[in-house]
């Protein structure tokens, strides 16, 4: 079997686990509440962290990767994500959980740097943004798992049911074997390394990290709270459940779809043709006046599908830097846009801690396209042509 079968298959189901840990814990917002004593805002706080630490874990950790090859790099972030996962389940009070999800963060930007970088180096270069789109599609994977085990965990959520539900993110641990004995290395000389010139690409950074930030600030300042609001409008768990479900498997489609379009069409257009489709399911999945569960699904696929850019906006940075920086300046872009993330998160939880949960379609979608607008903007700035793409 090529050795880039075996990168892709351990960098989609580790980042698969690492979505599924980010993203579970909006489930039980009302149990941190109850047993723990977290408020609105520190629920989204707590979600928050986990976004902000991975900008940190996945600029030191990529430099390391950089220096030390991805594969140590991919093996110890899936196993520090899904070992401050078990903690968490079992946090005694909110000041250890809120630790441990931060220290989980740390891990988390570990693994996506190692994962997404590996893969897409041992790819043939004719098949890296299909790729690409595999590995990024674990983000739709992962997310609709949480749905998957929400609705199994549902009945029994009481006493420490929930605690069960959470300590499933554990699960991705049992990856390390088969990471250890089948995925091979890449590293970079350690001479070009040091002679590396991180401030040559600071445009480039700073504009992947403005698309990918708007695009981050976007999705959490919705989903932080949409499964708590869909209940809020009458939706059963069940159905939100599998709304959650259905959304993420299309989402995860998508990121393949695209990704190998990539492969043959411009990927800033793609990216805008992306953006414009979830400004269309945007006031469908947040209605404002005609609060239909139908209409709500239908807007959360309509929103989800065009999502399906998102792998594209890492490759923007990754094809316009060289290997000796690829996996610290990555890193530290896309996990940059996941603090900006948190802040959306952050935002919308303070607005529910002020105004309710009544007044959120109105907010999520202000925030919405705000931050879309951003991007777009930026995406007719990108400089032409790219660095490297070995």
């Amino acid at each position: 079997m090529q050795k880039y079968i075996h990168s892709t298959i351990s960098a989609f189901f580790s980042w698969a686990g690492n979505i599924y840990d980010l993203l579970i814990v909006t489930y039980v917002y009302y149990y941190f509440q109850k047993c723990l004593g977290l408020n609105a805002v520190e629920g989204t706080l707590l979600f928050a962290l986990g976004l902000i630490f991975r900008v940190i874990g996945g600029y030191v950790f990529g430099k390391i990767a950089d220096q030390r090859g991805r594969k140590p790099v991919l093996i110890v972030g899936t196993a520090g994500y899904s070992i401050f996962q078990g903690l968490m389940a079992f946090s005694p009070n909110a000041a250890v959980l809120l630790i441990a999800r931060a220290l989980q963060g740390l891990f988390m930007g570990a693994q996506w740097t190692a994962g997404t970088v590996i893969a897409y180096e041992q790819a043939p270069p004719s098949a890296r943004g299909l790729i690409n789109g595999i590995v990024q599609a674990g983000y739709g994977v992962g997310y609709a798992l949480t749905g998957v085990a929400f609705i199994a965990f549902a009945p029994s959520m009481g006493g420490i049911g929930w605690r069960l539900f959470l300590l499933t993110g554990a699960v991705p641990i049992i990856l390390l074997p088969y990471v250890i004995l089948k995925v091979s290395d890449v590293k970079v000389s350690r001479k070009v390394v040091s002679n590396a010139n991180v401030k040559e690409y600071t445009k480039v950074l700073i504009r992947s990290s403005i698309i990918i930030s708007g695009m981050f600030f976007s999705y959490y300042s919705i989903f932080a709270v949409y499964p708590d609001l869909a209940e809020y409008l009458g939706l059963s768990k069940d159905f939100v459940g599998l709304m959650m479900t259905a959304a993420n498997v299309a989402l995860a489609i998508s990121f393949i779809v695209y990704g190998r379009i990539a492969d043959f069409i411009n990927k800033r257009k793609l990216i805008t043709y992306g953006v414009i489709g979830e400004m269309i399911g945007l006031p469908m999945m947040l209605p404002i006046l005609i609060k239909s569960p139908e209409l709500m699904l239908i807007g959360l696929l309509v929103y989800s599908i065009a999502t399906g850019f998102w792998p594209l906006a890492p490759l923007l940075i990754v094809e316009s830097v060289p290997p000796e920086v690829r996996s610290a300046l990555t890193g530290l872009s896309y996990n940059l846009g996941s603090v900006i993330g948190g802040i959306g998160s952050i935002t919308m939880g303070s607005l529910v801690q002020i105004f309710g949960l009544t007044n959120s379609p109105l907010f999520g979608n202000i925030l919405g396209y705000s931050s879309l607008v951003i991007v777009l903007v930026t995406l007719l700035t990108w400089p032409r042509g790219t660095v490297s793409t070995k």
